[in-house]
């Protein structure tokens, strides 16, 4: 049963999401304390809620894990190692949709192997998921765009449902996509059915989110206005650029 999935591509694509685990952590010097957000993210499995004055509820139900598997540092640091390895994973599988070879499939891993993920992923952040979630939305898509099967409109909608109650700036992802489908050839989505359907389930998913952010007079804006206020009126568009 389980002898179509061992392949020679799998076993090397194992390889790599072992090896990126094991990398964050020979990567973090025990000198070290945690990073201070990683203290706040840590704090809200003691607050549950459905959202927090700068986040969503993603995070916080991870640091519950963390929590119910002692609080350990190996814990904290081990989830954003493993969604950086399943980012590895859903790219090598885009790679693999696409009709890439294993030399493209291993180009692709080394590159993510490599990269800048290798410092965020040593961190108890949204930003492991974040990077993660969209990786999977690319792969789903990709895999929808060539079997037009329905489904994958539904694991797109619980896909981006996640990525939303993790970090709310997936919607940049969205406002982007959106005029892209309209203009291709592919915009004959917008008559599917099901493309409605799973637009109502990505709703119901997030709808307790909203509907604490309606509650709490909206603290998403405030925060946003707030680092508008004291650290991004630091900053000029011309060195952003750069």
């Amino acid at each position: 049963m389980y002898r179509k999935y061992l392949t020679r591509d799998n076993s090397i694509l194992l390889l790599f999401m072992t090896v990126k685990v094991l990398v964050q952590y020979l990567l973090i010097h025990p000198i070290y304390d945690l990073q201070r957000d990683e203290y706040l993210h840590l704090d809200q499995a003691d607050h549950p809620a459905w959202g927090f004055i700068s986040l969503p509820p993603f995070n916080s139900w991870v640091a519950m894990a963390i929590k119910a598997l002692g609080n350990d540092v190996f814990w904290v640091k081990f989830f954003p190692a493993v969604f950086g390895a399943f980012t590895i994973f859903f790219a090598w599988k885009t790679v693999q949709a696409l009709k890439g070879n294993l030399f493209a499939k291993l180009l692709v891993a080394s590159a993510l192997l490599v990269s800048v993920l290798l410092r965020l992923n040593t961190l108890f952040q949204p930003n492991s998921f974040e990077v993660l979630s969209w990786t999977a939305f690319y792969y789903f898509l990709v895999r929808y765009v060539q079997s037009e099967k329905s489904k994958f409109l539904y694991i797109l909608a619980f896909v981006t449902a996640l990525g939303f109650l993790n970090k709310y700036n997936i919607v940049f992802l969205i406002a982007g996509l959106a005029p892209a489908i309209i203009i291709s050839p592919f915009r004959d989505v917008f008559r599917n059915k099901h493309l409605y359907f799973a637009i109502l389930l990505f709703l119901l998913l997030i709808s307790p989110n909203i509907l604490w952010q309606v509650q709490n007079n909206f603290p998403v804006v405030h925060h946003m206005k707030t680092l508008a206020r004291t650290q991004l009126v630091n900053m000029e568009r011309t060195g952003f650029l750069k």
